[in-house]
């Protein structure tokens, strides 16, 4: 079977054509018209539901306060053993930010996983407490 080329290349053969002979191509439907739904409204939609979602869950934020109980190595490693997904070079920007000001945000979050984190953090002997974030 020798392989169709697209008739409307302008530079004669070109390249062969997807569609095998017999079935409807792209360049065949292409009159149809289609119908695009706006993007409008659904952003619209997500925006109210988020506004929803932090008026029922608003964010708490899990505050480390300075200790001077414990090494800097052992409240960076708290810090990363407590919170998944925080590294340490975030971590240790947090306990300086502690050691230097008195206390630090380590992250905001819903209030049932501020209470976890802070918990965590706790347990090694440091202090973390949770409050409102607004």
């Amino acid at each position: 079977m020798t392989p169709r080329f697209c008739s409307d290349d302008p530079g004669g053969r070109g390249a062969p054509c997807a569609a095998p002979p017999g079935v409807l191509g792209v360049a065949a439907v292409a009159h149809v018209p289609i119908r695009l739904r706006s993007r409008a409204a659904p952003d619209m939609v997500r925006e109210s539901d988020l506004q929803t979602l932090r008026e029922r869950f608003p964010p708490y934020r899990v505050i480390l306060h300075n200790d001077d109980h414990h090494s800097m190595d052992e409240v960076v490693l708290a810090l990363i053993k407590s919170v998944p997904g925080l590294n340490e070079r975030k971590a240790v920007l947090i306990m300086l930010q502690a050691h230097l000001h008195g206390r630090a945000t380590v992250i905001v979050c819903a209030r049932e996983q501020a209470e976890y984190y802070a918990e965590r953090i706790n347990t090694y002997g440091i202090t973390a407490t949770i409050e409102r974030a607004e």
